[in-house]
């Protein structure tokens, strides 16, 4: 087969954007400008700044990876990978190419314009990361590290934008804690995407060690995962490297926990989708809350409210699954209130 139609300027930027998944930029940018903030350096100019910077880390991140992922997102994903194929592979490879480009470029800027060791170290962990991911070491192939990675999101850039100004005392507190907490978060609820994965997953010869771990020891592994980041929150408030403020987020176990107990039971394709698509929403919504309450400065919060504008918006008009729907929420309720679930514990 030839290479599909060139399509036009702004059908390119649609499905470039859809198919890259660009909403997750909200991830990148607001753990960025946050960190900014945890220096009291966030302005408007910084905020700016960080459009292009984590726009182009995004989608170059995922650009890589749709590329990667070819064979398997033939099975898990046949409607992204329609968009791909719609796109041209040649053209996602060349947009993936630029948008390294660019990222490095403005990382280089400011590693000139702002010298130190941490600012370029960070960097080159969220590069390392991003690619490592889906090329070379392929993390996202062994079982432990693909897990550890996926934390990276939610982590590095706050790292990232606190290296710009970075001084220890912030690092101290409350940037590691505030870290820790969103690692812990992720680890307890990235392993739920693996569950729209499984025949894709199959095909390459990948077992996901977070669904291994859900099925041998379900409710231990539940509780733990669930409780684990809500723990680290009380536990640093209480040793004085979190604000009191950070504790607002304990009443969200109940919802980690709901969220969790719905992917487990989730045993149709749809209802997985539905598990999936709300573990997406609420993960942002996590992260935008916890980093606006352990920086807990009006930046911070400013930086929080924004990105979920961003994300709302992103999700509903540029990617490619469309957002929560009514019908998945529908779906995701089911779950909860069903009398004899399905359960991951009883396949395969």
């Amino acid at each position: 087969m030839g290479a599909p139609a060139r399509p036009s300027a702004g059908r390119f930027l649609l499905l470039l954007a859809r198919s890259c998944s660009i909403r997750f930029t909200a991830y990148y940018w607001v753990g960025w400008a946050v960190g900014l903030a945890a220096n009291d350096r966030l302005d408007v100019a910084w905020a700016l700044l960080g459009v292009p910077l984590w726009l182009a880390y995004c989608v170059g991140t995922e650009a890589v990876n749709r590329i990667a992922d070819r064979t398997e997102d033939a099975v898990n994903r046949p409607e992204r990978t329609a968009l791909c194929e719609e796109l041209g592979w040649g053209r996602l490879t060349s947009a993936a190419v630029v948008s390294w480009l660019v990222f490095v470029a403005i990382g280089a800027a400011l590693t000139w314009t702002h010298p130190g060791f941490a600012l370029p170290a960070i960097l080159l962990v969220d590069i390392g990361v991003a690619l490592g991911y889906s090329i070379g070491p392929a993390f996202k192939r062994r079982r432990v590290l693909a897990l550890l990675a996926l934390t990276a999101p939610v982590t590095t850039p706050l790292v990232t934008g606190w290296a710009v100004h970075g001084t220890v005392d912030t690092l101290l507190t409350p940037v590691l804690p505030a870290v820790a907490v969103q690692a812990a978060f992720s680890l307890g609820l990235s392993g739920i995407k693996d569950i729209t994965d499984v025949a894709g997953d199959q095909e390459i010869g990948y077992s996901s060690l977070w669904l291994a771990l859900v099925r041998l020891w379900r409710p231990a592994a539940v509780y733990a995962l669930v409780g684990a980041p809500f723990l680290l929150v009380a536990g640093c408030v209480a040793g004085g490297a979190l604000p009191l403020v950070a504790l607002s987020v304990l009443p969200l176990v109940v919802v980690s926990r709901l969220v969790i107990t719905a992917a487990s039971r989730a045993a149709a394709p749809a209802d997985r989708e539905a598990a999936r698509e709300v573990m997406h929403q609420y993960t942002f919504a996590f992260l935008a809350l916890a980093l606006a309450a352990c920086v807990a400065t009006p930046a911070a919060l400013a930086a929080a409210l924004v990105a979920a504008g961003y994300w709302a918006a992103a999700s509903k008009a540029l990617h490619w699954s469309g957002g929560l729907s009514l019908a998945q929420l529908g779906r995701w309720k089911d779950l909860l209130t069903a009398a004899t679930p399905a359960s991951l514990a009883d396949e395969h």
